[in-house]
């Protein structure tokens, strides 16, 4: 399994690990009910040339995880009813810059499995398809 698999599977390991704990210690009102279906994607950003792969959980319907822009982004993926691939370009300039970026999404969305990857030309291509989903 390549490095950034590992970590990402690791990281994925720990947020599970977390909620679990948090679920074990708060009262069960709090939380989703058993027919709410399940939204929770780990999302990770791998860049080609320079910088540092970056990940974060986001979990929907209530908005959370360690994603910065929880709300927003969950927002984005319910516009677009879990299909990343239908997110529509914000418009706006990004430089011609090639330092490519691969954006993966792996998880649940309304119950149904997502496995999405992406590679984009450079960040503010990135930013532009995305949104906030992975600003992070």
């Amino acid at each position: 399994m390549p490095f950034v698999q590992r970590i990402a599977a690791l990281f994925a390991v720990t947020v599970l690990a977390t909620g679990a704990l948090t679920a074990a210690t708060t009262p069960r009102a709090a939380h989703a009910t058993p027919d709410r279906p399940t939204s929770v994607l780990l999302l990770t950003v791998l860049p080609h040339v320079h910088g540092e792969p970056r990940a974060a959980a986001l979990r929907c319907d209530p908005a959370g995880g360690t994603h910065p822009e929880a709300t927003t982004a969950c927002q984005a993926v319910t516009a677009v009813d879990g299909d990343l691939g239908a997110m529509t370009p914000e418009p706006g300039p990004c430089t011609l810059e090639y330092a490519p970026v691969t954006a993966r999404a792996l998880g649940f969305w309304q119950d149904q499995p997502v496995s999405w990857v992406k590679t984009y030309g450079n960040r503010c291509a990135l930013l532009r398809e995305t949104g906030s989903l992975f600003a992070f």
